[in-house]
C-alpha cells in the first residue's frame, strides 16, 4: 500500500486549495563524539541551509570538476576528446559547452547589449605553461599567480572555460568588462546557459585569482542554476571539502539519523544516487522529538538543531575538524508541544530560523538573528493544526516555501514570498503521503545541482523525489530497513 501511495504522490500535482490553513499574514521584513552537558546562552548571505551539495569532483571529464590552485587536474596532462571550434572563432571548447555558449551569445545580442566576442578558450598543458611563464617573466611569480594558472591547474585545460569580451572590442580581458551592458547581462544571466563567472569580485581569498568578469566556466545548467538560486558565489563555496572537509556532516546529500540506542549516524550519499553504510558520528541521542541538519551559525559547517522531549531546543555546533561542540539552548520550555520546521525563511535574515505552531495552530516564525538564541516570533498564519511541515524551495525561485502534509495525506505547497510571508494560492502537489513518517530535503543526491525530498515511510523504506521548478522530476527507492531510525530533516 505504501508503495502505491508513493506512486500517487508523484503522479498528482496542481489544483487550488481553499481549505485550512488560512492565508498567512505577510511580515515586513562533542562533546566531540557524544552528547555533552547543556550549556545555556542568551539570546544576506544565501549560503546557508543547505550547504554544498556534494564533495568536490575530481574527474577531469566531468562538467562539475573543481580545478583551482590546490586541486590540479589529474592527470596533469589531461586533454578533452570532444573539443570543437567555438562559433568558428579558432578557439576551442568541449562540444556541449560550445553549444550552450551559442545560446548565451544569442541571448546577449537579443537583450541589446551590443553582443559578445570570444577571446580565449581551450589551452593545452604546454600552452598554459607558455602563458604562465610569460606572466612570470613580466610581473614576477607572486603577482602572476593571481592572474594566471600554473600548467595543470588551469580551467582552460578542461575545455570548459572561455574568456569573452564585448563585440566592439573594448574592455577586453579587463575588469571594466563587468561594468559594460554585456558584462552586466552576462553576470545576471550566465547561469541560464550553464555558465558561471568563475572569479567574481571580492573572492580572491577563496579562488586565488583577481576579479575576472570575462572568465566564464561551463558547469551545466542544473549546477549553475542551483548556485544562482542559493547564492553561492564560487565553486569553492558550493562544493563541500572547503571549511567542512573534516567535519562530521559533509554534504547536503547525506542522511543523518539516530538509532534506538542513541547512536548518531551519517549515511554518505553515493555517486549512484543512494546511500552507503552508516558512519557513527556521536552517541547519547535518545529522548529526541526530532532534529534538523542546518548551518545555524553560517560558518560553512553543518550543525544539528535538536528538539527534545523535555521541551528545550538546542544547537550542537559542528566543528571543522569533526564532532560537535556542547549544546547551546536556543529555546526553552514548551518546544516539545510544537510542530516545527527549520530553514531560511526570509531574505532579511542571513541565518536559518524556525517556523512552527503550538496546538493552537497559529504559525509563527522565530528568527535566528545572531546564531544563538531565537528572537521574538512573528505570527505568519493561522489554522495550521495537524499539519506536518517541511521548508523547501518548491518553486525553485530562491524563496523557500512550506510543504505541509495534511492528516489525510495531501501534500500542499504554500509558496513563500521570501520576506517571511506567503504569495499566491496554495496548491496540492501530492496525495497518499499519510504513509510517510519524515520528509527530509536533500541536495545533490542524484548529481551536482539536483534537489529532492527523501521520504521515510512507516514501513521503513526510503524514497527520493526529485525537485524541479514547481514539479516533481525523478522518483525511486533509495533505502529500506529504516524502521528503527529517527531520520533528521
Amino acid at each position: 500500500m505504501a508503495a502505491c501511495a508513493v506512486f500517487l504522490a508523484v503522479a498528482v500535482a496542481g489544483g487550488l486549495i481553499s481549505a485550512v490553513p488560512a492565508s498567512a499574514v505577510a511580515a515586513p521584513v562533542s562533546a566531540h563524539a557524544a552528547l555533552a552537558e547543556t550549556a545555556t546562552t542568551l539570546a544576506v548571505p544565501a549560503t546557508v541551509n543547505p550547504l554544498p551539495s556534494v564533495d568536490p569532483i575530481g574527474d577531469p571529464a566531468s562538467f562539475s570538476v573543481l580545478v583551482n590552485k590546490s586541486r590540479p587536474l589529474n592527470p596533469a596532462g589531461y586533454a578533452p576528446s570532444d573539443l570543437i571550434n567555438a562559433r568558428g572563432s579558432g578557439q576551442y571548447m568541449r562540444a556541449e559547452a560550445a553549444a550552450w555558449l551559442n545560446g548565451l551569445f544569442q541571448g546577449a545580442a537579443d537583450a541589446g547589449t551590443g553582443g559578445l566576442s570570444i577571446v580565449s578558450g581551450y589551452r593545452s598543458y604546454a600552452q598554459q605553461q607558455q602563458v604562465y611563464s610569460y606572466y612570470v617573466s613580466i610581473y614576477g611569480q607572486a603577482y602572476a599567480d593571481t592572474i594566471s594558472a600554473r600548467p595543470g591547474y588551469s580551467e582552460h585545460q578542461t575545455g570548459l572555460a572561455m574568456d569573452i569580451g564585448n563585440a566592439a572590442g573594448n574592455c577586453g580581458l579587463s575588469t571594466c568588462f563587468g561594468d559594460t551592458a554585456a558584462g552586466k547581462w552576462v553576470a545576471a544571466n550566465a547561469h541560464k546557459y550553464g555558465f558561471i563567472v568563475r572569479y567574481p569580485n571580492g573572492y580572491t581569498g577563496t579562488t586565488g585569482y583577481s576579479y575576472e568578469p570575462w572568465h566564464l566556466r561551463y558547469v551545466g545548467v542544473a549546477l549553475a542554476t542551483d548556485m544562482n538560486r542559493r547564492g553561492f558565489p564560487t565553486l569553492e563555496h558550493y562544493f563541500a571539502g572547503n571549511t567542512a572537509a573534516a567535519a562530521s556532516i559533509k554534504s547536503g546529500a547525506d542522511l543523518v539519523a539516530a538509532d534506538a540506542s542513541g547512536r548518531l549516524l551519517r549515511y554518505p550519499a553515493t555517486a549512484a544516487g543512494g546511500y552507503s553504510g552508516a558512519i557513527q558520528i556521536g552517541s547519547g541521542w535518545t529522548a529526541l522529538k526530532q532534529a534538523f541538519v542546518v548551518d545555524w551559525d553560517i560558518d560553512g559547517v553543518y550543525d544539528i538543531l535538536a528538539q527534545w522531549n523535555n521541551g528545550s531546543l538546542g544547537v550542537y555546533r559542528g566543528l571543522p575538524g569533526g564532532g560537535f561542540a556542547g549544546q547551546v539552548v536556543v529555546g526553552n520550555g514548551g518546544w516539545d508541544r510544537m510542530t516545527i520546521t527549520v530553514g531560511k525563511w526570509t531574505h532579511a535574515h542571513g541565518r536559518p530560523g524556525v517556523v512552527g505552531y503550538f496546538p493552537d495552530g497559529v504559525l509563527r516564525y522565530y528568527p535566528n538573528t545572531f546564531g544563538g538564541a531565537l528572537s521574538a516570533p512573528q505570527v505568519i498564519g493561522k489554522g495550521w493544526n495537524g499539519m506536518e511541515l517541511t521548508i523547501a524551495d518548491w518553486e525553485g525561485d530562491g524563496a523557500n516555501d512550506i510543504l505541509a502534509r495534511t492528516p489525510s495525506g495531501s501534500l500542499i505547497n504554500y509558496r513563500g514570498d521570501g520576506w517571511a510571508g506567503f504569495f499566491g494560492p496554495a496548491t496540492t502537489v501530492g496525495t497518499g503521503w499519510q504513509y510517510m513518517r519524515v520528509l527530509a530535503p536533500g541536495f545533490g543526491l542524484t548529481g551536482a545541482g539536483t534537489r529532492g525530498i527523501t521520504a521515510q515511510t512507516a514501513d521503513g523504506n526510503l524514497y527520493n523525489y526529485g525537485l524541479g521548478r514547481g514539479q516533481w522530476t525523478t522518483y525511486g527507492q533509495v533505502g529500506s530497513g529504516w524502521n528503527s531510525l529517527k531520520l533528521f530533516k
